[in-house]
């Protein structure tokens, strides 16, 4: 795992291992080689199963560091600090399960951990630390540690000794007879963060998440009984890059060297687009000039074919031909005026004066309509033409105040529901599809002679 992102291009600011991880740092580090990190495991392991200590046992408990070195029974230990208030303790495995029975009596977070019958970081591991040193020296090739590696094994008031500052066979010894410092190492990590967990399943995610808050970003490359770890990681790789990780992902494949052989399949042919999602594409009139000396023409083409974005006008129809609604008139005005101005149109109110419709403009099945919008910027007047045609003429200018109401006492009420209004309405020839049905209900206001609408 640290190859291949290493070989991607991703380079870490900062290292910090957990227990044993800690031969993964050194290897992350460079200053330990594959072969000498995959010996040091092995000895590692074969020295501890071979110095056949007393049966041992580790708990991860619901309390501080301090509170766990108050508490802790006789013979158990505190072994790693995990987080604020988590703590794994270490010891005789009879004198571990006791305890762990009794935090949980006091309703105090206690369970126990499967470590093979192993009291790892405990007085335990003393008996192995000769033996383990001897393998390592004929092993390890001792090489500085680079700043990016933060110790979890050596207290930072001893950084600055020759213990702490190379990679060593007397280092690694030091991490197994030692308690894990990790909460004192994870101060040390960037408040914003992307933090990978490389190891073959994602066990400090929440240790991680609990310590170092929810501005960093938490990513584990493998996890353990997933259906596709590839799938998983790859995924990760994408939640890295997501979060400002650059990366060369093309570093995973093998090169290619151009120009391919004859008989190279495409790539093609693998690739499906998914049409489930529908994006708007804006069309250039929609974008505003962005100066407000531009010219006051525009011209926009109306189609109501089937894949127009124009189709929802055939829900308006009158006497059965499909007209160009009054008020898309005023709209188009509208966003001519914005565009002169540089604004989006929908963000900038206007008023309307003297507007005049002096014909009404049938929009074909098949085909385009034309109309053009003059406006006269020092007047605001404006004229629609359709070719040669005036089909709509009157005057647009820029609110500079919201428009203000007029409350008048309500004399009577009769209500309306949508279907009654739409029926009458299509009683009457305007045959109103579902796009042009915007009243849902309506109160009919009689006051005196004039007669109101509030929809």
């Amino acid at each position: 795992l640290v190859d291949v992102i290493l070989a991607m291009g991703i380079n870490p600011d900062g290292i910090v291992g957990h227990s044993v991880g800690e031969l993964g740092c050194a290897y992350a580090d460079g200053s330990l080689t594959s072969e000498e990190a995959v010996l040091a495991a092995y000895w590692r392991g074969r020295c501890i199963k071979e110095a056949k200590l007393p049966p041992g046992g580790m708990a991860a408990v619901g309390l501080s560091w301090e509170e766990a070195r108050l508490q802790c029974p006789p013979g158990v230990v505190p072994a790693c600090h995990n987080s604020e208030d988590t703590v794994t303790v270490s010891g005789p495995a009879a004198a571990v399960s006791e305890f762990v029975k009794e935090l949980k009596g006091r309703q105090i977070f206690a369970k126990e951990v499967n470590s093979s019958g192993v009291a790892f970081h405990s007085y335990y591991m003393a008996q192995t630390a000769p033996t383990l040193k001897s393998a390592l020296l004929n092993i390890i090739v001792p090489k500085p540690r680079s700043k990016k590696w933060i110790s979890s094994s050596i207290p930072e008031s001893n950084w600055h000794s020759d213990l702490a500052k190379y990679s060593s066979a007397e280092y690694h010894v030091n991490n197994l007879v030692s308690p894990v410092l990790f909460q004192e190492a994870l101060k040390h990590v960037p408040h914003n963060a992307v933090v990978i967990e490389i190891a073959p399943h994602c066990l400090l995610q929440a240790i991680l998440k609990r310590s170092l808050g929810s501005k960093c970003t938490f990513v584990g490359l493998m996890k353990r009984g997933h259906q596709d770890n590839v799938e998983f990681f790859l995924t990760s790789l994408g939640k890295c890059f997501l979060n400002g990780v650059n990366m060369d992902p093309l570093k995973l494949c093998n090169p290619v060297k151009l120009p391919v052989p004859k008989g190279t399949p495409m790539i093609s042919p693998l690739v499906g687009w998914d049409h489930e999602v529908s994006w708007d594409v804006p069309a250039a009139e929609d974008f505003p000039t962005g100066t407000s000396g531009s010219h006051g023409g525009a011209t926009y083409e109306i189609d109501i074919s089937l894949n127009s974005p124009d189709n929802y006008l055939i829900g308006h129809t009158i006497e059965g031909r499909v007209l160009f609604p009054a008020t898309g008139y005023l709209v188009l005005a509208w966003r001519s005026l914005a565009k002169m101005k540089g604004y989006v149109y929908n963000e900038m109110p206007v008023k309307f004066e003297n507007v005049n419709i002096y014909r009404a403009t049938i929009l074909p099945s098949e085909g385009k309509v034309k109309l053009k919008v003059n406006i006269m910027e020092s007047s605001g007047s404006f004229e629609i033409t359709e070719g040669d045609t005036l089909v709509c003429s009157g005057s647009i200018s820029v609110l500079s105040a919201p428009v203000e109401t007029v409350d008048r006492n309500q004399e009577e009420e009769l209500p309306l529901t949508s279907s009654d209004v739409y029926k009458e309405l299509r009683l009457r020839g305007y045959d109103y599809g579902p796009d042009f049905r915007g009243i849902l209900r309506t109160n009919i206001e009689v006051f005196g002679k004039t007669t109101e609408s509030n929809i």
